[in-house]
């Protein structure tokens, strides 16, 4: 599993059991993302006994509960989102929410008793919380490091993007991925394109590897 979890870059992507050495209040950074990944941990202790299409059932509500959609939506597909209309926007985050979570559930292989760490949180100068999370075999020298970046918005807090091994962002990963469909035909295109990989990915006709649309 360990493997798997350093060629992940989608979507939040990780998977294992939190022991969070950052206190949280009940509303906070670090408890959206502990929430998280408590929600992906229970998916991976039962994936023996679960096809795709029931790995995603679990999945896809943790994303949508957690993940500010429409807010990584956006970025990644601007400025072609700013021109947008209501129902293309509204079908957008519905594609781009089905092919993150596919994504994830085709990903997952075993449980082999992962451990995640938070070790810090970081408050930047605008208004984002950094939070610093480990993931690895206990006894694993060389963890995984992943940072979810964090916002409050309306109200609480979400995850809106994801940042492995210091430095490759899961938002402008995708923005790279769209820009040519989104130049070859908009953003009806774009939706067309992710909607039709979700449908292959739980299927089971194809499964997911990192940097494909």
């Amino acid at each position: 599993m360990l493997r798997a979890a350093k060629r992940i870059v989608v979507l939040g992507i990780l998977f294992f059991q939190p022991f969070a050495s950052v206190n949280a209040a009940p509303d906070s950074a670090v408890c959206v993302v502990k929430d998280f990944q408590a929600g992906i941990l229970d998916v991976l202790k039962n994936i023996e006994t679960l096809d795709i299409q029931g790995r995603y059932n679990l999945v896809a509500p943790l994303t949508k509960k957690n993940m500010h959609l429409t807010l990584m939506a956006a970025t990644a597909s601007s400025p072609y989102w700013r021109d947008g209309s209501r129902s293309q926007k509204a079908d957008l985050v519905n594609a781009f929410h089905r092919i993150g979570a596919s994504s994830i559930a085709t990903l997952f292989d075993e449980y082999d008793g992962e451990v995640f760490k938070i070790w810090r949180s970081r408050k930047t100068s605008g208004p984002t919380v950094l939070v610093d999370t480990k993931i690895g075999n206990p006894n694993d020298p060389d963890p995984t490091e992943v940072t979810y970046v964090t916002a409050k918005i309306q109200g609480r807090w979400w995850i809106i993007d994801v940042i492995v091994a210091g430095g490759i962002s899961e938002v402008k990963v995708r923005k790279n991925e769209f820009s040519a469909v989104l130049q070859k035909g908009g953003l009806d295109e774009l939706i067309s394109v992710l909607n039709a990989r979700a449908d292959r990915l739980l299927s089971g006709k194809e499964k997911a590897v990192v940097g494909s649309k």
